[in-house]
């Protein structure tokens, strides 16, 4: 992890690229958190930003800033500002499963998923929104289910969800994946990870979170 002070930047490897994150994080709930990066003139970061930040952490964890972010994970959670938006079974072309957008429109601190706007990026290979049928495994699962899990492929992609798979393998127990198995009706959830501490499992990819968590964090990405 390279590091600017002054200011202070963590620069992580991301993608064949670099991505570069603004120290210290933001904290609260989801509404606050999203005020505050924009605020500041930052960026949000999405699932595969969130989980190159984590992975590069735990290669030194002993570092200064590196524990600090292990600390979150293992105490509280990250937010992820990918928006999740699940269908139920229907006669629908897109149905019985989960919109997953990396790039959502949040508004006044409200995460917004249109079905009817996702449904036509869909259509036109808008490389941020991907539909995963049901019928993915949820729930705990060991690291290659997870690494292989369809859910968890297309909200961090292939380099991502290796990254998901390696950090789940520095907690004892297996991961464990939130999310719904069917809906009776659409629902609106964030995304979010972490390994707190108040649950006996592993690592923990949450795909049924509520924006009233008052125990997010997330390092605004600068632009």
């Amino acid at each position: 992890m390279e590091v600017k002070e002054g200011k202070t930047y963590l620069t992580v490897p991301h993608e064949g690229g670099k991505l570069t994150f603004q120290y210290p994080f933001f904290k609260g709930y989801f509404g606050d958190i999203v005020n505050s990066i924009e605020k500041a003139g930052l960026k949000k970061p999405n699932s595969s930003k969130t989980a190159s930040l984590v992975y590069d952490a735990f290669k030194n964890p002993s570092g200064k800033y590196e524990s600090e972010i292990i600390d979150i994970m293992n105490n509280y959670w990250f937010g992820e500002f990918t928006g999740n938006l699940y269908l139920p079974k229907s006669n629908e072309e897109v149905n019985n499963g989960v919109i997953i957008d990396n790039n959502p429109i949040i508004q006044n601190g409200k995460l917004i998923m249109n079905k009817n706007d996702l449904i036509k990026r869909l259509k036109e290979n808008d490389s941020n929104v991907k539909f995963v049928p049901f019928g993915f495994k949820t729930g705990t699962q060991n690291l290659i289910e997870l690494q292989k899990n369809h859910y968890i492929i297309a909200r961090y992609g292939e380099e991502g969800a290796e990254k998901i798979a390696e950090i789940a393998s520095k907690y004892k127990n297996n991961p464990y994946l939130w999310s719904f198995d069917s809906v009776d009706k659409e629902e609106v959830r964030l995304s979010a990870l972490s390994r707190y501490r108040d649950f006996d499992i592993g690592l923990i990819v949450d795909g049924d979170s509520l924006s009233d968590c008052g125990n997010s964090h997330a390092f605004g990405i600068v632009k």
